[in-house]
């Protein structure tokens, strides 16, 4: 019997947690047009899916849309050449898009790879090193492709957004990307990604180029009346019962992130299969749960192998009490030392994306790595004395 809770890619069809009220906020907000959008949310809170859900339903509305993910290109030419190919692909044939190319972008030599009638991919002849005027001339390529082909509004998606800086050392990436897209008029911007603290500061730092120049989205965790529905709805779905207390638990062990909330649902759903069951019993929820912090565990070893031993500390105080102040009291209690030592280790584990801070303070997004340190004996974790 297939599994009907998905996880770990962008997830649509049935298996998508339909959360009804982010995805018309987020529809409204990219359909109203006044403003680009900056949306945030911590890892694995669903993100993506949620964005391609609402692409999806401007596609059926004919309104041509772009995905377009930066964590995957390593440089700005990486990026001209990949962005200019997604852009195309809304034009269609190979013939067309040369022309297109050679319409617009001819001063970077295009070269159009086809494979038949379709296009494939773009190189582009940058001279020496990249320019600003080349950058821009791509960044704009879009605005003319809506206006003058397509001849209708478009919406382009960049996932995790924040990582623009790290493309090229020489060029001053958000200046250049702010000043284009500010004279965009037929291009609607989606900017997010998973790290929310970087994020902010892009966005809400006086000093840099983004500040406020985007409607702002919050997606916070879904409802948990709505998680626990839908835990039940899925399991009915494979003629599968399930109390709902035992719902309420997997929504509660998995602190209703959505990642989570499937994969931990997705175990469960196997251990039920295992015994053959009709039924999902407590008992299926704990072996899971188990299961989930098994199968996690090598890559948790890992990101703690990535920090060094005060952020090692810091981190497993923050799993076994989050907190807003740093005080004295805690700092001792967790043997952290002086605070500005906290705050510089501080610093590097929020822009890494592994801490997160909301009005409560400082905390892990991941819940279970918050949980697999809590099962380690607290020395693992401190620096080692000289």
């Amino acid at each position: 019997m297939t599994n009907p809770f998905k996880f770990g890619t962008a997830v649509s069809g049935e298996a998508f947690y339909d959360r009804t009220s982010s995805f018309r906020k987020l529809y409204a907000k990219l359909a109203g047009g006044a403003a680009n959008v900056v949306m945030y949310a911590p890892r694995r809170y669903g993100k993506t899916s949620l964005v391609k859900k609402v692409l999806a339903k401007f596609a059926e509305e004919s309104v041509p849309t772009v995905y377009f993910n930066l964590n995957k290109i390593e440089t700005i030419e990486k990026f001209c050449e990949q962005y200019t190919a997604a852009v195309c692909s809304l034009v269609g044939k190979g013939r067309e898009t040369a022309d297109l190319l050679m319409t617009y972008l001819s001063h970077l030599h295009p070269t159009l790879s086809l494979g038949g009638e379709a296009f494939v991919s773009v190189r582009f002849d940058y001279g020496e090193k990249m320019s600003s005027a080349s950058l821009s001339s791509v960044l704009d390529f879009a605005e003319k492709i809506a206006m003058e082909k397509l001849r209708r509004p478009i919406i382009v998606a960049f996932d995790e957004f924040q990582d623009i800086g790290r493309l090229s050392p020489d060029l001053p990436l958000e200046g250049i990307f702010r000043g284009c897209i500010q004279e965009h008029q037929s291009v609607r911007y989606l900017f997010f990604g998973s790290k929310t603290h970087l994020l902010k500061r892009m966005f809400g730092e006086r000093s840099r180029p983004f500040y406020k120049s985007a409607a702002t989205m919050k997606l916070d965790k879904p409802p948990v009346d709505e998680s626990e529905d839908f835990v039940r709805r899925r399991f009915a779905a494979r003629s599968i019962g399930i109390d709902a207390s035992v719902a309420a638990r997997i929504v509660r062990e998995s602190e209703n992130v959505p990642y989570y909330l499937q994969q931990l649902s997705a175990l469960t759903f196997d251990a039920v299969q295992e015994r053959e069951g009709d039924w999902v019993e407590d008992s299926d929820v704990t072996v899971a749960v188990d299961e989930l912090l098994e199968e996690n565990g090598d890559y948790y070893a890992e990101r703690l192998a990535t920090l060094s031993p005060m952020q090692r500390l810091l981190v497993s105080a923050l799993a076994r009490e989050p907190q807003k102040e740093f005080t004295a009291a805690y700092r001792r209690r967790h043997s952290l030392g002086a605070s500005s030592t906290v705050h510089a280790s501080l610093k590097v584990i929020l822009d890494g994306g592994l801490v997160e801070s909301d009005e409560n303070g400082y905390f892990l997004g991941d819940p279970f790595f918050a949980r697999y340190l809590r099962t380690m004996p607290y020395e693992t974790a401190l620096p080692r004395r000289g």
